[in-house]
């Protein structure tokens, strides 16, 4: 098996099956095998007395009714000649209704070995390619794409490989990429994906967050979400997603159900630890917050993605250094413009202006090689206490489309100095949150 199947799972219980079909058209009943002899641990022997007739003298090594019915039945009529020709070998005839079975069986195996490793590739390639998502970077998030691109090459109605292609491009949206580039082929992947399997529950948490984040589609976002956790209700991550769109739309005790209900179905997952914390810092409840955040630290202790939230509640403290440092363990981990603008934010509100000031400088020079939202500068005007630059700012990533407006602007401790202004509620309206 390992030189005909090398590296690839089949049953033996296949061979076994496709004998005791041969064993019922040879007519051998059970305990009596006058034809196939199963030899102990080794396989299978064609065991028949074979005669090679030579001149039409010879007689024949069966009657014809010594065949049995059911191989009377196989045999094509041709073979049933005049009465010479069929009392000559049935027994021939018989090995050679085997060796054509052989051969078919042989014929479909070989298929069958083929659409399998197709199979086993293409999940293989799935994997690698959420291996790398799931690390949650710039670099290896794009290195998933082209996995998935590979599985979506060898099967192109590959439900999860394109459920995975949209994950990765709603990833990088806002965080390294503008999302009038990246969320039109999130949702362009999330529809191919429902189009070959719409049962797929991955596939609609995907559209859900599209709605969500950059088409404002509330109503939307949240049948998709739903829709996805009555396919698969022990989906953690369609439960803490569902999540992340009540707290934005200030759902709290509904948020705080499904974040909850996402930790139980996966406790190791630090992104559940992370909303669920979340949703008490939304609430301005410290110090709950920061026990999510550090369970989300234990069990992802490389991830930054737990240390910028524990940074908030930090500052939300007034504990402004073990922000800051939580901010360089971030930087360290993984260097990206949200961190740089958390940091900016600190700086603002503990009257260190001129180095938040440095922060925004920063940020404009690399968004002259990447992408940089502006409502990550907004957030740092607004800290600094400047109002009109934070709302012209706003009013960029209104335009870009940001999905930051979506997920944080309703409830966003940052912005608490804004939400008197008219124009401010306006934006909340626009966006579908008023």
């Amino acid at each position: 098996m390992s030189a005909v199947w090398p590296e690839t799972i089949v049953e033996e219980s296949n061979l076994t099956h496709h004998i005791s079909v041969l064993r019922k058209i040879l007519g051998e009943h059970s305990g009596e095998h006058p034809y196939i002899e199963t030899i102990p641990r080794r396989g299978y022997r064609f065991v028949s007395d074979v005669k090679e007739l030579n001149g039409a003298g010879a007689k024949p090594v069966a009657e014809e009714s010594a065949v049995p019915a059911s191989t009377k039945e196989i045999l094509p009529a041709a073979l049933k000649f005049n009465s010479s020709v069929r009392d000559t070998n049935y027994f021939t005839i018989t090995l050679s209704v085997l060796a054509l079975l052989v051969t078919i069986f042989v014929g479909v195996g070989f298929w069958q070995h083929l659409r399998q490793e197709k199979t086993a590739t293409v999940e293989q390639l799935t994997f690698k390619g959420d291996f790398y998502l799931n690390r949650l970077t710039n670099d290896e998030a794009k290195k998933g794409i082209e996995y998935f691109n590979q599985a979506i090459a060898l099967d192109p109605n590959s439900a999860p490989a394109y459920a995975g292609l949209s994950g990765a491009w709603i990833f990088l949206s806002d965080i390294y990429i503008p999302p009038r580039e990246a969320m039109p082929k999130a949702k362009a992947a999330a529809m191919q994906a429902l189009q070959h399997d719409e049962q797929f529950a991955s596939a609609h948490v995907s559209l859900g967050l599209i709605k969500m984040r950059y088409e404002w589609d509330w109503v939307g976002a949240e049948h998709e979400f739903k829709r996805a956790i009555v396919l698969d209700p022990k989906d953690d991550v369609a439960h803490c997603l569902y999540g992340v769109y009540l707290n934005a739309v200030g759902r709290f005790d509904e948020a705080r159900t499904e974040t909850k209900r996402a930790v139980e179905l996966n406790p190791l997952e630090a992104f559940n630890l992370v909303e669920l914390g979340q949703t008490s810092y939304f609430l301005r409840q410290s110090e709950q917050a920061i026990e999510q955040y550090r369970r989300a630290i234990g069990v992802e202790p490389r991830s930054p993605w737990s240390r910028i939230p524990l940074s908030w509640v930090y500052e939300q403290q007034g504990k402004f250094a073990e922000a800051i440092a939580e901010l360089n363990q971030a930087s360290q981990l993984n260097d990206n413009p949200l961190v740089l603008a958390s940091l900016g934010h600190v700086y603002a509100v503990s009257s260190q202006g001129r180095e938040a000031q440095k922060v925004i400088a920063e940020l404009q020079e690399i968004a002259r090689q990447r992408y940089v939202s502006p409502y990550d500068v907004a957030t740092i005007y607004a800290g600094l206490g400047e109002k009109e630059q934070a709302l012209i700012w706003l009013e960029k990533a209104y335009e870009d489309r940001s999905g930051n407006l979506a997920l944080y602007l309703k409830v966003d401790p940052k912005f608490d100095n804004l939400r008197a202004d008219q124009r401010f509620q306006d934006l909340l309206w626009r966006v579908g949150l008023n």
